[in-house]
């Protein structure tokens, strides 16, 4: 895997703990929707962030969640203020878009997971995708969502894509999906045979997710997220 240097040409504080960051490679680079890259902080010190944007812009744009708590990431920002550039390798991971695929889509991400799926939706639309997609977004509260009016206007403009946020602690206004985003999928689907389900979150959602999938009729060939081969 080749280093690539990246300028980055904004930084953008969403809310208390999330950057909005894009990058802009030195030399034209090539991913599938859906991959991640990797900063480079030392010789064998790699950060790893999901690409938030489908593979034809110039720029690569990433949702960092960083906190003074969270070294991991927060490091990383503070690098990107201060020294401007980047190194970074890009186009790793195996959970990209099947795009020749013809069956129903679901997209399960937790918190800031949203950047990955975000890659995955866009990509659906620049390729006019008909396959039928629903986009299960997770927070503990309804203030998590950043990018809620965004995936509501997918929904509205594609027939074909449907948003179903998910609250794990709502408040009593609200009208949604409440508790964890998984178990909403298993709700509303009872036979999950037919899907490409693409997951992206903590690590031990996933494995749970995925293992209840299972019991629910979903095929694990037919289950894609980068977390898999870590767990």
């Amino acid at each position: 895997m080749s280093v690539l240097t990246c300028k980055v040409t904004s930084i953008e504080k969403l809310n208390n703990s999330l950057y909005r960051v894009f990058l802009k490679p030195a030399e034209k680079v090539t991913y599938k929707a859906g991959q991640y890259l990797s900063v480079l902080m030392g010789e064998k010190d790699k950060r790893h962030f999901s690409i938030a944007n489908a593979p034809l812009s110039e720029c690569i744009e990433l949702h960092i969640g960083a906190t003074p708590e969270n070294t991991y990431a927060m490091q990383v920002i503070e690098k990107m203020q201060n020294e401007g550039v980047v190194d970074v390798e890009i186009g790793l991971g195996e959970a990209f878009l099947r795009e020749k695929s013809t069956r129903p889509i679901i997209l399960m991400a937790g918190g800031t997971g949203f950047s990955y799926v975000k890659s995955l939706l866009e990509q659906i639309v620049i390729l006019k995708l008909t396959n039928p997609v629903y986009l299960y977004w997770g927070v503990k509260e309804y203030a998590h969502f950043y990018f809620d009016e965004q995936a509501s206007q997918w929904a509205k403009q594609h027939n074909n894509v449907h948003f179903h946020p998910v609250v794990e602690q709502p408040e009593v206004d609200w009208q949604g999906h409440q508790g964890y985003v998984h178990q909403a999928v298993l709700n509303d689907f009872s036979e999950l045979n037919a899907f490409d389900i693409y997951i992206v979150g903590r690590f031990e959602m996933a494995k749970i997710a995925r293992e209840d999938f299972i019991k629910q009729g979903a095929q694990k060939d037919h289950i894609y997220g980068d977390a898999f081969a870590f767990i």
